[in-house]
């Protein structure tokens, strides 16, 4: 059962990850860059933990250079990207509006910076198949939260509530904040620090 649900929810998130990707190109069609360069790395944040996911379950013991190569463009990309985010957050946009939640997501994708230049023997020592497994979905399920949330909730959450245009960062930031600390109960309860 798990399996099967697990491979339906990976397909449909891919579904949405291209879906996302078209509209990026849409709004880049349109003029929109910011838009278009704010989702195309949010489906960038997605696509690798959704990934990684599956395919670690797919490799031995010794990870294949196909595996790890893949793994190095993602981490190159999200590091890449995540520093131009925080950047145009904090020097364009000044921390206001827009610009707030650049600077958070690309502190998201900062990180991976540290795995770009980490050997192959080294990364396989860090992370296990089940940590792995279990990060990548939980950070593509928090991901989805955010889109459900920020999209379609913050209008409910307008509407219902009439909050504060400042107030409907949370929809963006909560998903993340709840799904780290369930990540970290999962790793402790599976013991793979």
């Amino acid at each position: 059962m798990h399996r099967k649900v697990g491979w339906y929810y990976y397909i449909s998130m891919w579904i949405v990850l291209v879906t996302a990707l078209l509209l990026s190109v849409s709004n880049t069609i349109m003029g929109n860059y910011m838009a278009a360069l704010y989702l195309g790395y949010l489906a960038v944040i997605t696509a690798y933990p959704l990934w990684y996911s599956y395919e670690i379950l797919q490799q031995k013991e010794e990870w294949s250079d196909r595996y790890f190569m893949i793994r190095k463009v993602f981490v190159s990309m999200l590091f890449v990207f995540g520093l131009g985010m925080f950047l145009l957050g904090a020097i364009k946009f000044r921390f206001m509006g827009m610009g707030t939640m650049m600077v958070f997501f690309g502190l998201l994708g900062i990180p991976a910076g540290r795995d770009i230049l980490m050997s192959k023997t080294k990364s396989m020592d860090k992370e296990t198949k089940l940590k792995m497994h279990i990060q990548g979905t939980i950070i593509s399920g928090i991901a989805a939260y955010t889109a459900f949330f920020a999209f379609g909730g913050s209008r409910l959450l307008m509407g219902v509530l009439n909050m504060h245009h400042q107030w409907m960062m949370i929809p963006w930031i909560a998903p993340s904040l709840l799904g780290i600390a369930y990540m970290r109960y999962m790793k402790r309860k599976y013991k793979v620090g």
